[in-house]
This record gives C-alpha cells, structure tokens and sequence, in this order.
C-alpha cells in the first residue's frame, strides 16, 4: 500500500485548513459574471473546479455549509 506521505510528495500536495492535503488541479478559464449568479454570491465565479483531497488516519471532514454544491468522489 503506498504510504500517505509519499502521495503528499508526489502529488504535491499542500496542508488544507480543515485539515488533510490538498491540491486544485483544475480551474475553467470561463467565468460567470456575478450579476448572472444568485445574491449570495458578491463576485464571479468560475464554471468550475476540481481539486485533490487527502485524509490519513483519524482526520475527518467536518461538516461545513457552502454557497455552491460540492462533489466527493
């Protein structure tokens, strides 16, 4: 099995703030104007993104609450 550490390395991820690794490997080059988006927004925002996630041991994602949806695969 390969080891926590060595998928940190070598995808190059980085300490995430609530807490495991990360990295966005994907940014949509289209924004949507912030007059397009519902209020809650207050500026653009891309079409789209997509990072890398990575938990070890007893870390866990806590529950949190966005403004837009998110997808765990």
């Amino acid at each position: 099995m390969i080891q926590a550490s060595t998928l940190v390395k070598r995808l190059d991820l980085q300490p995430h703030p609530e807490g495991g690794y990360f990295k966005e490997v994907y940014r949509s080059n289209e924004l949507i104007k912030a007059e397009g988006l519902p209020e809650r927004y207050s500026s653009e925002r891309c079409f789209g993104t997509s990072i890398y996630y990575m938990l070890e041991g007893e870390q866990f994602s806590a529950f949190h609450k966005l403004q837009s949806d998110e997808t765990w695969h």
